[in-house]
């Protein structure tokens, strides 16, 4: 009966897997987020947070930073954050014609904070863990509801880049020529690997750009001006 219990668990979990990914593509949704996020944290009485009832408290900021950073909403590596991304979400309500500007007005009202804190005496990411937190109660407050949508997530740079290669080595073509803008896009074989990474990835990839632009493609200014959700 354990084994059949065991069985029948991992076919399970390997159908979330399948549903959950295609080719390359990640979705997932904020609930999704926050339970992988209640188990990483140990956080406890988790209860209230299934129904998004969040109470103002270090732990739940610690939560709300796991959240962004597993929805790949914010970026260390490139301090980057896709409000584009942390929109899909939330609903705003049908008869709220306001929430855009509302929105943005308690944006920028947010401070930035530096990428790390590197005081020994205070927590890796503790002024990023406060600004997120920000943001995420404008969206909160602002802009609407979470919902239950599980969006495509957006690739790391990291994984675009091993996509391409990993096209690459399928279509047979040089990895080396990955760099060589015009001189891949003129190889006989070039549609055939766009389309690859297309399809492994979900985006559309413009291989007359260097493989490092895609580390900008959604960087923000330091001023929140620029940080304006549409």
């Amino acid at each position: 009966m354990d084994r059949l219990l065991l069985v029948l668990l991992g076919s399970a979990s390997l159908l979330l897997t399948v549903y959950g990914i295609k080719h390359h593509i990640l979705t997932k949704s904020w609930s999704e987020a926050q339970s992988d996020c209640l188990q990483y944290l140990r956080i406890e009485s988790p209860g209230r947070y299934l129904s998004h009832r969040y109470r103002d408290n270090q732990a739940l900021k610690q939560l709300i930073f796991c959240i962004m950073l597993n929805l790949r909403i914010y970026d260390p590596t490139q301090n980057v954050l896709r409000l584009e991304a942390m929109g899909q979400f939330f609903n705003p309500d049908k008869t709220d014609t306001l929430y855009v500007n509302r929105t943005n007005a308690c944006l920028l009202r947010v401070k930035v904070a530096p990428l790390v804190d590197s005081s020994e005496d205070s927590l890796p990411y503790s002024g990023v863990m406060e600004t997120l937190y920000e943001v995420f109660r404008c969206f909160y407050h602002c802009y609407g509801n979470i919902n239950t949508n599980a969006p495509k997530l957006p690739p790391t740079v990291l994984e675009l880049e091993q996509i391409q290669q990993e096209c690459a080595r399928i279509i047979g073509v040089s990895e080396r020529l990955l760099d060589g803008g015009l001189q891949l896009r003129s190889h006989p074989r070039y549609s055939e690997l766009s389309r690859c990474i297309m399809l492994r990835s979900g985006e559309s990839v413009d291989f007359l750009t260097h493989r490092s632009n895609f580390s900008r493609r959604f960087k923000l200014n330091k001023t929140w001006k620029m940080m304006h959700f549409k």
